[in-house]
């Protein structure tokens, strides 16, 4: 079955937040990749809450994530995973060659095929969203979701 535009567009939204956004150490294309895959006011939100708001405010971030982790490489683990306006991409990050210093899932949520809501969460952990002492939004993968078969 081939996949549907939703399914190419996750895809595509996927690795290029890998790719093209987080592991692209070229900051002329990486600042155009920002302005094709995210909404003007997205909003990021990191492991160990760190937040950013807007396209400025995640080039900064990834800028200095670059210059802190020269010569590391992010690599996707598995395939694209997607429920609805959900997309997952589970990635590993290191030292080029060398062993994996950090592995994660990027949660995104889709919006008018634009990401509107990145959300970085570390192995292990689950992401829970606390808006004024209650539980808003909990994601948690626990194999459930579909694979995209590209």
């Amino acid at each position: 079955m081939a996949p549907t535009k939703s399914q190419q567009r996750a895809v595509e939204i996927a690795n290029g937040n890998l790719f093209d956004v987080f592991g692209n150490y070229d900051a002329i294309s990486r600042r155009e990749a920002i302005k094709s895959l995210y909404h003007e006011d997205c909003i990021a939100y990191e492991p160990y809450g760190v937040i950013f708001k807007g396209h400025d405010a995640i080039d900064k971030h990834v800028q200095e994530i670059l210059d802190n982790n020269a010569d590391c490489e992010f690599k996707m683990v598995g395939p694209v995973k997607q429920m609805q306006n959900l997309v997952f991409i589970a990635w590993t990050f290191g030292p080029k060659g060398k062993k994996v210093a950090m592995e994660g899932t990027d949660h995104i949520v889709i919006e008018d095929g634009k990401v509107k809501v990145l959300s970085g969460v570390m192995k292990g952990t689950d992401h829970i969203l606390v808006e004024d002492g209650k539980i808003k939004v909990l994601y948690g993968l626990v194999g459930d979701q579909a694979d995209i078969k590209m």
